[in-house]
């Protein structure tokens, strides 16, 4: 069982407990301190129907002499393929051969540093990174020479942020949970979250709006605590970058509201055929819980989570976005890359003898709508798209990360 060595939470300190399902369950202890439009599934004409090349023209990571551990970004530039590992916090630069060229970073609080990489990803003719644990954004050129970095400057009253991306201006969009939130009774709910605006230097420029975060299980714990998982079949949602304006994706329905830095909403993007809410059957929810109950060692974690997955019931319907991740890797609902933003159309559940369908990615352009379809042979992460090039994180029987570049062919 993969673990991550700290637990984001605006509770207060908190003790992880297990880590399993990554972006489906999640259990820690913590002390204090719809839309549709009815349309019937299908595809307009006009629309680009896209498949990945099951055959990489790279893979990396498959060998022992350079294996990967806790990739949290991928990038591919004019000359490399740049993945980012929290593990050792560095970025490791493979050209088109897959060979290792470079590696830039480490793990610390010098220049260039990190002490929990979060994230990394392209953005313009720049590397960008955030660091949680000192609440730093940090600019790289697309080499990897550094190029400084500043750390955040929140009020007193969003003391818990977390960076979401860079405009062309050098401006950050920054998400911060309410740190008051903390149900007193067992219950499915969403943590409220504001998105605020900061300055390149980190300094504090002014609060958007309140949006919601992802479907969460929360019991009381202890005197003052809150016990946590991520709901099965929840709701996920996602805040990204796209250019000069930013998404916002609740996961309420299929639309995704886009909007300027002034938090103005300029366009709502819906695929071009809307589907029905999809019924979630209980044989579908049983299977999907046992799968996920097997999976995994829970040791003496075994019998808590049984009960709080008996206690959270299920929803009625599927998300609309997103992927039931039985296992690592994590699927975002959403990938911002290339100008375009690919919203994965909800998936992932387990068939009685046989794995899950691949992931299918609608392609949305900010002004047009839907532009095409994007599915994949088999269980990968879009990370970064270039052209035709997709970068993807899939994972091995063995539990191995592994990194490839894949054509996407006719685009």
């Amino acid at each position: 069982m993969k673990e991550r060595k700290t637990t984001r939470t605006a509770h207060g300190h908190c003790r992880l407990l297990l880590l399993v399902c990554a972006g489906a369950l999640s259990v820690t202890e913590c002390t204090a301190e719809d839309g549709s439009d009815g349309a019937t599934t299908g595809l307009s004409d006009a629309l680009e129907l896209w498949q990945l090349d099951s055959v990489p023209l790279i893979s990396i990571g498959d060998t022992e002499a350079d294996p990967l551990y806790d990739v949290v970004g991928i990038a591919i530039t004019a000359e490399h393929v740049v993945i980012a590992q929290e593990g050792t916090g560095t970025f490791r630069f493979y050209d088109r051969s897959g060979t290792l060229d470079h590696v830039v970073g480490g793990r610390g609080e010098g220049p260039g540093e990190f002490g929990d990489l979060d994230w990394m990803r392209r953005s313009g003719d720049h590397l960008v990174a955030y660091d949680w644990h000192g609440r730093e954004i940090s600019r790289y050129n697309l080499d990897g020479q550094w190029l400084g970095s500043a750390a955040l400057s929140p009020p007193e009253d969003f003391p818990f942020v977390r960076a979401e991306g860079v405009f062309p201006d050098g401006s950050l969009l920054v998400l911060a949970p309410d740190v008051n939130f903390r149900p007193t009774e067992p219950t499915v709910a969403r943590n409220p979250q504001t998105l605020l605006l900061h300055e390149e230097d980190g300094g504090y420029a002014g609060r958007l709006f309140e949006t919601m975060g992802s479907e969460t299980w929360y019991e009381p714990f202890g005197v003052a605590g809150t016990q946590q998982m991520s709901r099965l079949f929840g709701r996920i949602s996602g805040v990204a970058v796209i250019d000069s304006l930013f998404v916002v994706l609740e996961n309420d329905s299929y639309d995704i509201p886009v909007y300027g830095p002034d938090g103005l909403v300029r366009d709502t993007l819906r695929p071009a055929v809307v589907p029905d809410p999809t019924p979630l059957t209980r044989a579908e929810a049983d299977l999907s819980r046992q799968f996920l109950l097997d999976s995994w060692d829970l040791g003496p974690a075994q019998a808590e989570v049984e009960d709080m997955l008996t206690a959270m019931g299920f929803p009625e319907h599927l998300p609309p976005y997103g992927r039931l991740s039985l296992g690592y890797p994590n699927h975002p609902p959403m990938t911002v890359a290339d100008g375009l933003i690919w919203a994965l159309r909800y998936g992932g559940l387990p068939r009685e003898g046989a794995g899950p369908d691949g992931p299918e990615w609608y392609v949305f352009r900010p002004g047009t709508g839907q532009i095409a379809t994007l599915s994949s042979p088999d269980d990968v992460v879009l990370y970064d798209v270039l052209g035709d090039l997709a970068a993807v994180l899939r994972r091995t029987e063995l539990d191995e990360e592994i990194v490839e570049l894949r054509r996407i062919p006719g685009r």
